[in-house]
């Protein structure tokens, strides 16, 4: 019997002693995860082949203009949505096990701490983006807790919103910003110059958020209702300062809903807009500010169309038209219609023919179909209406390959209106050739059906 006991306290010693540490937490199964962001799914919605992913990643993936499937590759017979109740239910199930999630001070503290490390950052901006949801109901309290040092949590944000690992821990850095935007907006009306710093970071921040797709119209109209809310004039002269970047807020302001006709009106009457616009776009090649001016010639119309001449806005737009992106250069030929229109722009125009030729004619068929049709009105206007410019009409004749572009933009699939102006654009340009011996005196102006190819 001694024996026996002896021999179970040997085995009991030899017994590896049982480990001190909490079990592992469940690890997330992936199926949990969506395909596209490698996220936990918050809202998983399926396509008609079968394949289920987060609501907001597979909707960005559809408004990109894709039709089909981003895990199968199968074309979509169907964009509908439809809500994966089983897989939310299993999802909400697995979040019970794990830990509790850290107050949003936590994670804010978190943030701050992580300096640039992106995982910790990330980490912590997906905490307080999950209590943003609506079906969380936590939106004060991330807000109350942001609020709480703007100067800090705001620069932290931002940065990670620049730089962040994924486009959607990105968009949910901008939607924390959202929280506290009207907050933010009150920055734009400091005094002093130590201020400064303030200034800059409530514009970027509010640029951001009002130019995200991933924050609601909701949260950009409370923003805009704030800043219209405020002193107007000490708003607007502030964004023009701040170059870019604050050009980015004011189009967003002439073109939202929220602001009535006499706001609108008061903005784009302000005499420093079209002088700082066309700066701005001068020094930084600044699409934003394409956009503003147009935002502001349509709620002025003539008025606005004047103003920008008067600011030498032509010879700027003419460069925009020539080195833009293909959405900033279709503006500003729209612009440019605009400026032909009146009297004062035509004569602009004609004063800088060989720049605007050169840039219309080079980007005519590098841009859609609005963007030609644009470039064909603001030749007719400049050269034919009216008796049009010689100026134009030479430095049109003089374009490479004018003849051929515009038999192009004829053939294709361009209004009546635009084929009618195509065709006198071509009569013009032909017998200034001709007046100026570059082709035969033998051609036949009116033969403009001859095939370009």
């Amino acid at each position: 019997m001694d024996a026996v006991v002896a021999g179970q306290q040997a085995r009991r010693r030899i017994r590896p002693p049982e480990p001190l540490v909490m079990a592992a937490s469940p690890t997330t199964p992936a199926a949990f995860r969506c395909p596209i962001s490698l996220e936990v799914m918050r809202s998983p919605v399926s396509l008609p082949t079968g394949a289920t992913y987060d609501r907001a990643s597979i909707q960005r993936w559809l408004d990109s203009g894709h039709r089909t499937c981003p895990a199968t590759r199968l074309p979509l017979a169907s964009t509908d949505l439809v809500p994966n109740l089983l897989l939310r239910r299993l999802i909400h199930l697995h979040a019970a096990t794990l830990p509790p999630s850290p107050s949003p001070e936590e994670a804010l503290s978190q943030l701050a701490a992580s300096h640039g490390e992106p995982a910790a950052a990330e980490k912590a901006v997906r905490s307080l983006a999950a209590k943003i949801a609506p079906e969380k109901g936590k939106q004060a309290s991330v807000a109350s807790a942001v609020a709480a040092d703007l100067d800090s949590t705001v620069p932290a944000l931002l940065s990670f919103a620049k730089g962040g690992a994924g486009t959607d821990a990105r968009v949910d850095a901008v939607r924390i910003l959202a929280t506290v935007a009207p907050e933010i907006a009150s920055y734009l009306t400091v005094d002093g110059t130590e201020k400064r710093g303030r200034v800059k970071m409530a514009v970027e921040a509010l640029a951001a958020v009002l130019s995200a797709g991933g924050v609601s119209e909701d949260a950009k109209k409370a923003v805009i209702t704030v800043l219209v809310a405020s002193d107007l004039g000490r708003i607007v002269t502030t964004l023009l300062a701040a170059g870019p970047t604050g050009v980015v807020v004011l189009e967003s302001i002439l073109t939202s809903p929220v602001p009535d006709a006499d706001v609108k009106t008061a903005i784009a009457d302000r005499s420093e807009l079209f002088p700082d616009l066309v700066r701005i776009l001068k020094e930084a090649a600044s699409p934003a500010a394409i956009l503003c001016m147009a935002a502001a010639v349509q709620v002025r119309g003539r008025p606005a169309r004047a103003s920008m001449v008067r600011a030498g806005a032509v010879p700027a737009l003419a460069l925009a038209v020539a080195a833009a992106p293909t959405a900033a250069a279709e503006s500003a030929l729209i612009l440019l219609v605009e400026a032909a229109r009146c009297s004062d722009g035509k004569a602009a125009i004609a004063e800088d023919a060989a720049e605007v030729a050169a840039a219309v004619m080079g980007r005519m068929i590098r841009v859609g179909q609005m963007g030609r049709e644009a470039a064909v009105a603001l030749l007719w206007l400049s050269c034919c209406a009216g008796g049009g410019e010689r100026k134009m009409r030479e430095a049109l004749a003089a374009a490479p390959e004018a003849v051929g572009k515009l038999l192009v933009v004829m053939q294709g699939d361009c209004s009546p209106a635009t084929s009618r102006m195509a065709g006198e654009l071509l009569r013009a340009v032909r017998m200034e050739q001709e007046r100026k011996g570059m082709v035969s005196s033998s051609y036949d102006s009116r033969t403009i059906h001859v095939m370009p190819y």
